[in-house]
């Protein structure tokens, strides 16, 4: 670190998240973020909107040049995506290494790895579904090319993790289960549940009657959808309508006709989000929910479910699900889709006391984000 001034390479891919990442590492004093971004073809972004804040490097050999570069005092990668893996060895001793995990690469297998935590992920349906799936021939091709040419990916993630110098989950949750799993893993806990974001301002709210419903965030076997589809199904609900997100993801073979033929919702009740809406515009949809349902087990959509936490909506989560066990410890007032969810559930809004208790507690962790990763950052590089 050279006068004060401390640059950090992000290595991240073309995602949702990185605008509002961005514009919270821009926010802190100090810091020079490098947004570098190895693509040899300079295809176009699908997701990303600011490009003017990425340099696109099409030699690979100019890029990895960077996690050894003399100027650079830090990496952070924005997940640990499986296919960064190979960066590490370039990566020189005297660099500092945080990883912000997102979740996906925790909980999921790549290739011939098992997940780092191992959770039952789906619910009956969901399961039945992917099973059905998982028997096609092209699978069992699929894994034996994984043999041959990946055998050595157990070793190559364990260094990896080796080399983490710093953690920050999205829950604490997380920190604490890798740490007790992985003797390799000796990384140090950093903000442990305040990963970078712009904490978005509003004022209380409290639903006098009920409205819509959301269910899930993404179009991705996670949400165990097919699950709660079949419990919600056999309610009325009357005018209330039920809002689905399948707007991001790729599971289901990413065929939205087919998994709105087969969800059993009633056409006219149901309105299916199906393009990539700016922030705003999604953020808008909120003032009309009471309700939400989020199905799933490993930490996920908790971005949505920081949302509903500021703005009175009753939250219905598995009793199983390591978000309902993160949000009860922390004292909010969340349900849970095995008991407490019914029909009158559904139609019941959450009661003031409960939504502004909800509110307070977000308020809290939110306040001084900025000022306590700028804090975080100046100890990590000052060491």
């Amino acid at each position: 670190m050279r006068q004060g001034r401390i640059v950090i390479l992000h290595v991240f891919d073309d995602e949702k998240f990185f605008d509002s990442a961005s514009d919270f590492f821009d926010s802190i004093p100090g810091i020079e973020n490098l947004y570098y971004m190895y693509m040899p073809d300079n295809s176009s972004f699908k997701f990303i909107k600011k490009r003017e804040k990425i340099d696109v490097i099409t030699s690979y050999q100019e890029y990895i040049s960077f996690f050894s570069a003399f100027f650079v005092d830090g990496i952070y990668f924005h997940s640990l995506n499986y296919k960064y893996y190979k960066y590490f060895k370039y990566i020189s001793p005297e660099k500092k290494v945080i990883w912000w995990s997102w979740g996906y690469e925790i909980y999921h297998p790549v290739r011939l790895l098992q997940p780092l935590i191992k959770l039952d992920l789906f619910k009956p349906k969901t399961r039945a579904y992917i099973q059905k799936r998982r028997k096609s021939i092209r699978n069992v091709i699929r894994l034996l090319y994984y043999v041959l040419i990946y055998f050595h990916d157990n070793y190559i993630r364990k260094k990896v993790l080796a080399r983490i110098d710093y953690f920050t989950p999205v829950i604490p949750l997380e920190y604490t289960l890798l740490s007790k799993k992985y003797s390799m893993f000796r990384a140090k806990p950093f903000l442990l549940g305040l990963g970078p974001g712009i904490s978005q301002k509003s004022e209380f709210v409290y639903h006098e009657k009920a409205k819509h419903i959301l269910i899930g965030n993404s179009l991705s076997y996670t949400n165990n959808h097919l699950d709660i589809f079949f419990i919600i199904s056999k309610y009325k609900l009357g005018n209330q309508k039920i809002v689905v997100p399948i707007n991001y993801g790729e599971d289901y073979n990413a065929d939205k006709e087919w998994f709105k033929e087969n969800s059993c919702l009633e056409k006219d009740s149901t309105i299916w989000l199906e393009d990539f809406l700016p922030r705003n515009v999604y953020l808008e949809l909120f003032s009309n929910i009471t309700h939400a349902i989020f199905g799933h087990i490993r930490q996920q959509a908790m971005g949505n479910i920081y949302i509903c936490l500021l703005n009175g909506i009753k939250l219905f989560l598995y009793e199983n699900s390591l978000i309902y066990k993160q949000l009860v410890a922390w004292g909010f007032k969340v349900f849970t889709i095995d008991s407490d969810m019914s029909e009158l559930a559904l139609k019941q809004v959450l009661s003031p006391e409960d939504a502004l208790n909800n509110y307070n507690i977000m308020c809290k962790r939110n306040e001084g984000k900025v000022a306590k990763y700028e804090d975080g950052l100046y100890s990590i590089f000052k060491q």
